[in-house]
């Protein structure tokens, strides 16, 4: 088995970005071909606001990706603290970003939780980020998909 390199972008976190990424290319190109099937093609409007979502999307990928930027940011305070970890990410709009930090060294006790809750909303606080826009789960590597 291989062994990625923990605290930094994941290959599964770089899997669950791209299939997002990849499911709203493909839903976008199914609405443009839509538009040539005949009477049951998607509106204009539905168009417009697919491709509105899908740049939406990417704003929000590369800013919380850029160099010294958030994700960048959060990783650095977590490692340290001494957690190893992973983490994933799924960005349904810019109202609704789901993070995940799988922790791999240490016991999901509440105070850990809250730890990382709290380092994790500071850095939200630090990049002038909605933080209400954000659903932070902390698991450890034992525990099921929570979403």
């Amino acid at each position: 088995m291989y062994r990625i390199k923990t605290g930094k972008i994941t290959l599964i976190g770089t899997i669950v970005i791209s299939c997002v990424v990849t499911f709203l290319l493909i839903n976008n190109s199914a609405t443009k071909e839509a538009t040539f099937e005949g009477p049951h093609s998607l509106s204009p409007e539905i168009q417009a606001e697919n491709e509105r979502k899908l740049k939406e999307v990417e704003e929000i990928q590369t800013l919380l990706y850029q160099e010294h930027g958030f994700f960048e940011q959060v990783n650095k305070k977590l490692e340290e603290k001494g957690y190893t970890f992973h983490m994933l990410l799924a960005i349904y709009s810019k109202e609704d970003i789901r993070v995940k930090y799988i922790l791999e060294n240490k016991e999901v006790t509440e105070s850990v939780q809250e730890e990382v809750t709290s380092i994790f909303y500071e850095s939200v606080e630090k990049t002038n980020l909605d933080s209400n826009a954000f659903n932070l789960i902390v698991s450890g590597s034992n525990d099921g998909p929570d979403w």
